[in-house]
């Protein structure tokens, strides 16, 4: 095929050490895809984490808060949204372990090829030095005129008994390492059906709690007292924000003396939304689909994913970050001239009082509302409240 046959060889040799950089590359790549999923679910599993230790103390709190329709139901979508978070954070480790136990399979298997390899090398020269007799290499003993070559040929002697004592080790070393690797791998195993029973129970807990919402939900839908109930908290809360805003506002010191670099008056209409999601319920007075009541929203409803990243709306200084009433964790950022961006519902927060924050940055993470993972969103001219969506460069669409 070749004019010359020498080029042929070293044109297939280059073709097969091309193969083989080929295939080194994509193990390399399969590694580092390795190495950012694990990177990833440990950095979702203390997010979870942290939103079980927020739900955890509000609930506390709820403890102290008076009794109410407001508060039980509170107490319920905090304890399944808990479960949920558990659940999830459960799953996150099994998987985990089982991409473990994959990669110690196919590391074993790796480790046992090698091995094998090793010993057929050592037996092939243990069968050599059978057949060499009982004086083994003194057959190489030298006449006096072939001093020259005995010397060479003890070099090679010396050379190969290393290079075969190396051997040796290395397939000690590989079965001590085989046996090690098949004690961590029986570990796994253990902790993944221990793991596995846990998420079995959590996903029942997860199940009898969604089960307990919905027919508390029910039950309010259907008895007229308990709507009136909520009716009456709804409108209590809202004037305790009002209260909460006053006193912010009247407040002096570092807390309001954020400066933005662009006023915030200035940004009208190209504001990035704080999560992504559908518009649930708009600005103004609005009716409840299940329950009737009528509130008058001075902000909007973001429906989104439970547990999505919520980000700071514009550059700010967060001057409330707690849990407040029934809007679960809250955020309040001030972002000059007394204007203010409020985040509700959150199910973990970011930050903490007195931060600066940047656009983009996240603060926290959608929570739960008796109606789903929801965001409340709203934007202040000191107390007065203003619609979100003409703030936005890209408006929210209506859910449907």
């Amino acid at each position: 095929m070749f004019p010359n046959k020498r080029i042929g060889q070293l044109i297939c040799q280059l073709i097969g050490f091309v193969s083989l950089l080929a295939l080194l590359g994509q193990e390399v790549k399969i590694q580092e895809q390795h190495g950012q999923d694990i990177g990833k679910t440990r950095q979702r599993l203390q997010e979870l984490q942290l939103q079980i230790g927020q739900l955890d103390n509000q609930l506390i709190q709820l403890h102290n808060r008076r009794n109410g329709v407001l508060v039980e139901l509170q107490g319920i979508t905090l304890r399944t949204s808990k479960a949920r978070s558990q659940a999830e954070a459960t799953k996150l480790r099994r998987d985990e372990l089982q991409s473990e136990l994959l990669m110690l399979t196919k590391k074993r298997t790796e480790i046992f090829i090698e091995l094998s390899r090793l010993k057929r090398s050592l037996q092939r020269q243990v069968k050599w030095l059978q057949a060499l007799g009982p004086l083994g290499t003194l057959s190489f003993f030298p006449s006096h005129s072939d001093i020259e070559n005995y010397l060479v040929r003890s070099r090679y002697l010396e050379w190969w008994r290393k290079n075969e004592n190396q051997k040796l080790q290395k397939a000690m070393n590989l079965h001590a390492e085989l046996v090690e690797q098949a004690r961590v791998a029986e570990d796994a195993e253990a902790k993944l059906s221990e793991v596995s029973s846990e998420m079995a129970i959590l996903q029942e807990e997860l199940n009898a709690n969604e089960k307990q919402l919905q027919a508390y939900l029910n039950g309010i839908q259907r008895d007229e007292l308990q709507k009136r109930e909520i009716q009456a908290e709804l409108n209590e809360e809202a004037i305790l924000l009002e209260r909460l805003l006053a006193s912010v506002l009247s407040a002096s010191g570092s807390n309001i003396a954020f400066r933005a670099t662009i006023p915030f008056q200035n940004l009208l209409g190209r504001l990035p939304v704080p999560v992504e999601g559908m518009l649930a319920e708009g600005f103004g007075i609005q009716t409840h689909p299940r329950f009737g009541t009528k509130t008058m929203n001075s902000g909007i409803l973001v429906a989104a994913i439970g547990g999505a990243p919520i980000k700071a709306v514009a550059d700010g200084q967060v001057i409330k970050a707690e849990s407040f009433q029934s809007y679960g964790l809250m955020v309040i950022i001030n972002h000059g001239n007394a204007y203010l961006s409020i985040y509700m519902y959150l199910r973990a927060l970011l930050v903490q009082e007195g931060q600066i924050v940047k656009a983009g940055e996240t603060i926290g993470y959608v929570g739960d509302t008796p109606d789903g993972p929801r965001l409340r969103f709203e934007i202040r001219n000191r107390r007065t409240p203003e619609d979100p969506q003409k703030w936005f460069a890209s408006r929210y669409l209506p859910k449907r």
